[in-house]
């Protein structure tokens, strides 16, 4: 016979017979039936042999007489779960005298199968046959058994890589639901604060422009009170527009103006700023990387950033301390900076880092929240680490806080620039009278109180003036007799001042034009235009200037 092909290879039979004529009689009818035999000569051979190879054992009885049944049990048990090995014991025809309680206690511990000698050998052979059958089967169940470890093993791996690949997907999840929730709590935020920057800009131009108004025509009866409450007027207008600005940069509701910084002339020019900023108990220490990239920021909002931090870290070093003005360059991802995981490309980090009393870990996780603030009553706004986190966030960096064994830092990564550095912005000129005599002006203002102060303050300045309330107006102006546009951007009717300058492009190519605005929806629509820009509330000097630029630019 030849064995399964689940079967570790040709059958084999295990002989335990002490008689010599025994172990030939059994070899030789083994052989016959194609099954190879492995005789044992002693007790310990025998056990040796009863390995998960072997098909089965025949045994006489004068060689169980040899064994120890707890040596021949512990020889079975180190057999696998699946494997149960056929015995077949030949014992003598008087059953009367043999140990019948010792047959028991075998039967106990194996799969045996007792055949009275002298046997036929036609029983005999069918006894063996049986066993063969028997251990053909068990294999074939080790068989089964491997694959389905095989398969279990499989479906623990695909398991795991399911499970590591949910769990991926899930804090993806994760990730864009909190990206989500942030777009939608700024996109609130935006509308929120847009109409009443808005409307609050809008005030705070007029209280702007009127105290100038004031200033100038007051100037030749000039007393000491009337310049206190006039000095007092600029700075309620200058803190107003301050605490608009760091709101709309929180929602990024601001138009930046991006240019291409020297950072290093301009940290260096930074730090008397911020050495004023803290105080004569507070020391400032620059510690600035060889050699720093450029960065594309908008300078005032970087001005800002910088004060705001710094203004923080003074608080929280009430009786004085250290303060570290650090920049270096980074290209990310880098694993040393976890706050730049989402970030890719070349960046200049920029971190202030106090020896003051630190942050708690929740203070942390909540700073760059608007209006949130652990100052009492009257002592901060909560709008100061807002702006930073939003103008970083515009200028397509990050702000971030590090909790430090003793004090805090906060810092922005911001993106390197192209270009020509420029050490800083360009210091604002003076007005001069008359500085845009004969300039005929078209001014699109639907607040009919900013109008009028508009007018005002280009009449002071010598320009003619028309004055229309919207866009649609505006394209009924005869442009023969206009030099340049001044327009609000948020304006009622078919189109708002944005669009006007692309009428303008088409109808009119080469007018140009100022465009003013407390707010605006997407400040990305300025990127592409080809126009000066002005924030409300705006200064007399900062119109003229931005004013001349225009008909400059434009060869007028």
């Amino acid at each position: 016979m030849s064995p399964d092909e689940s079967a570790p290879g040709a059958a084999s039979a295990v002989v335990f017979a002490p008689v010599e004529g025994d172990a030939a009689a059994l070899r030789g009818m083994l052989e016959a039936e194609g099954v190879a035999v492995r005789a044992c000569a002693d007790a310990a051979s025998f056990y040796a042999s009863l390995d998960e190879q072997a098909w089965c054992a025949v045994v006489t009885e004068e060689g169980l007489a040899r064994c120890a049944l707890d040596d021949l049990d512990a020889a079975l048990r180190r057999q696998p779960a699946w494997s149960d090995l056929p015995f077949l014991a030949l014992a003598g025809p008087d059953l009367a005298k043999i140990d019948s309680q010792r047959f028991a206690r075998l039967a106990r511990i194996g799969n045996i199968t007792l055949l009275e000698r002298p046997t036929a050998r036609e029983v005999l052979l069918m006894s063996i046959r049986a066993a063969l059958r028997t251990r053909r089967l068990q294999f074939a169940v080790r068989a089964h058994w491997q694959a389905l470890e095989r398969h279990a093993s499989t479906l623990e791996e695909a398991v795991e890589e399911r499970t590591a690949s949910l769990e991926r997907e899930i804090g993806e999840r994760r990730r864009i639901e909190r990206a989500l929730a942030e777009a939608r709590r700024l996109e609130s935020l935006g509308r929120l604060t847009g109409g009443v920057a808005h409307d609050f800009n809008n005030i705070l131009q007029v209280i702007s422009g009127s105290e100038t108004l004031l200033r100038m025509l007051l100037a030749k009866d000039a007393n000491e009170r009337t310049g206190r409450a006039l000095d007092s007027i600029r700075r309620a207008a200058g803190h107003g527009a301050a605490l608009t600005q760091q709101l709309l940069a929180y929602a990024r509701r601001q138009p930046l103006n991006n240019v291409t910084l020297d950072l290093s002339l301009y940290l260096h020019a930074a730090a008397d700023m911020l050495r004023a900023a803290g105080g004569p108990a507070v020391a400032l220490e620059l510690l600035l990387m060889h050699a720093l990239w450029p960065v594309s920021v908008d300078p005032a909002q970087l001005d800002a950033a910088l004060l705001n931090i710094a203004g923080n870290a003074r608080d929280s070093m009430p009786e004085g301390g250290r303060l570290v003005l650090a920049a270096r360059n980074m290209s990310l991802p880098d694993p040393t900076w976890p706050e730049g995981e989402d970030l890719d490309g070349d960046y200049v980090c920029i971190t202030l880092t106090d020896d003051g009393a630190g942050m708690s870990e929740e203070t942390a996780r909540q700073a760059f929240e608007p209006f949130f603030t652990t100052k009492s009553v009257g002592k901060g706004t909560g709008l100061g680490l807002s702006q930073v986190h939003g103008f970083a966030s515009q200028s397509h960096g990050l702000a971030f806080i590090r909790r430090e064994r003793r004090g805090t830092t906060v810092g922005m990564l911001l993106p390197r620039g192209a270009g020509e550095a420029q050490a800083s912005q360009a210091a604002a000129t003076e007005v001069s009278a008359h500085a845009l005599a004969g300039a005929r002006i078209l001014c699109v203002e639907d607040n009919p109180v900013v109008a009028e102060t508009m007018s005002s303050l280009l009449s002071v300045l010598d320009a003619e003036i028309v004055l229309v309330d919207s866009a649609d107006a505006a394209i009924e102006a005869d442009f023969s007799e206009i030099d340049l546009v001044l327009s609000d951007v948020m304006m009622p009717g078919s189109m708002d001042g944005i669009g006007l300058v692309h009428w303008l492009a088409s109808r009119h190519p080469g007018l140009p034009v100022v465009l003013t605005s407390g707010y605006l929806v997407d400040p990305g629509r300025l990127a592409s235009l080809q126009v000066q820009f002005l924030r409300k509330p705006y200064t007399l000097a900062a119109l003229a200037q931005a004013i001349s630029s225009a008909l400059e630019g434009a060869g007028r």
